[in-house]
């Protein structure tokens, strides 16, 4: 049985001291629409997409995972992160799905606020004069349609305050030039991640993969993203909104529905993949009783995995002539024992994982990690 405190999305952040500097202060963005991910030279983190709005005052009894937004201008506050999520109730409905995983979203607080939050917490210990350089990506299919209004956005005056944890507020005042970011496909991401050490050189392997046929299956929240190349021509580009950890959801949260009589948005489902139960109430009799969502989970999981299967394989004329099958994204490695046996029929195709040069780091940051060795590769 699978646990599904796996399935929430990450709210955590991690240091390392052996990321390699580039000239510029390089930060590697991925804003998902389930979780905000970064690497960066000292670290990487993670936190939901999520952000609520505080119209009353705030407990002075501040949580570890407590992320607070302010906008200095407005004086708005949010808070943001897993302790947003934890604000929902079971019912809540005021707060909708489409707004939150709609792809013309970049005006949207729950795109600009997550942004500008990573770009904050990145920033907050930098010491030095280097520029900062932004290096981020799109679905594969979105990046020619969505670049220049994800760049107008990146590059608007930001003047705002954070909170991290029990931490004291920090003031930002941030614009960055548009020469100072660059917008990639998604699944490129994660390939320099599969290609580039711990040190920032090329693996022994990365000739072997940019040279010979490969493919790259992204599968993230909102999109599975399939990128691939035949003899150096890209072959496909294709991002498709209905096989990635959205739409298990989405059918999560219509079999509790029908088998539990309980109505759980997505966004409230975050609490229950933590505690792997929901709480049935009877409004007559006042009587609640824990329901197990894990079974349930596992169902919808297996499911999506079949269709993104069937779909992966019909865009790539089941998968010939590809040597490489290189798996990215949070669902991909809920997903690549399944993968890895799903396609073990074919012996010339080798199946791999995006976080292979650095296992520590799990598959979600993959693209924001190659995100920021593909700008470094560039900027020593």
């Amino acid at each position: 049985m699978i646990d599904s405190k796996r399935y929430r999305t990450k709210h955590e952040f991690n240091n390392l001291t052996t990321v390699p500097k580039g000239k510029d202060y390089i930060i590697g963005l991925d804003v998902g629409y389930s979780g905000t991910k970064v690497f960066y030279e000292s670290g990487y983190f993670c936190f939901p997409s999520f952000v609520k709005k505080i119209d009353g005052d705030v407990l002075s009894l501040p949580s570890e995972k407590d992320i607070l937004y302010r906008d200095n201008v407005t004086q708005e506050m949010y808070m943001v992160g897993y302790a947003a999520q934890e604000m929902l109730s079971s019912i809540s409905t005021n707060d909708t799905d489409e707004e939150s995983f709609s792809r013309k979203r970049f005006g949207n607080p729950s795109f600009y606020i997550p942004y500008r939050t990573a770009l904050g917490i990145a920033l907050s210990g930098k010491k030095d004069n280097r520029g900062i350089f932004l290096q981020t990506g799109l679905p594969a299919s979105y990046v020619k349609g969505d670049t220049q209004d994800m760049v107008k956005e990146l590059t608007k005056d930001m003047d705002f305050s954070l909170k991290v944890g029990k931490g004291k507020w920090q003031d930002f005042k941030i614009q960055l030039k548009k020469e100072s970011i660059n917008i990639i496909s998604q699944p490129f991401g994660g390939l320099y991640s599969t290609i580039v050490k711990k040190d920032g050189h090329y693996a022994q392997i990365a000739q072997d993969i940019l040279y010979k046929n490969t493919l790259v299956g992204d599968f993230g929240f909102g999109t599975g993203d399939i990128y691939g190349y035949k003899s150096r021509a890209i072959v496909n580009t294709n991002s498709i909104d209905n096989i990635g950890m959205r739409e298990v959801m989405q059918n999560v949260s219509k079999m509790i529905l029908d088998e539990y009589g309980e109505d759980i948005r997505i966004q409230s489902l975050q609490h229950n993949l933590e505690t792997g139960v929901v709480i049935c109430t009877d409004d007559d009799t006042l009587q609640s009783e824990e329901r197990p969502i894990t079974e349930i989970l596992e169902r919808s999981s297996d499911l999506v995995f079949q269709q993104a299967m069937a779909k992966t394989k019909g865009m790539t004329n089941s998968f010939r002539d590809f040597s490489y099958f290189i798996v990215s994204g949070g669902t991909g490695e809920a997903w690549f024992e399944k993968i890895k046996s799903y396609l073990s029929g074919l012996k010339t195709l080798k199946v791999l994982p995006s976080n292979l040069q650095d296992p520590s780091i799990p598959f979600l940051y993959s693209n924001a990690r190659g995100y920021y060795f593909f700008r470094y590769i560039r900027n020593k």
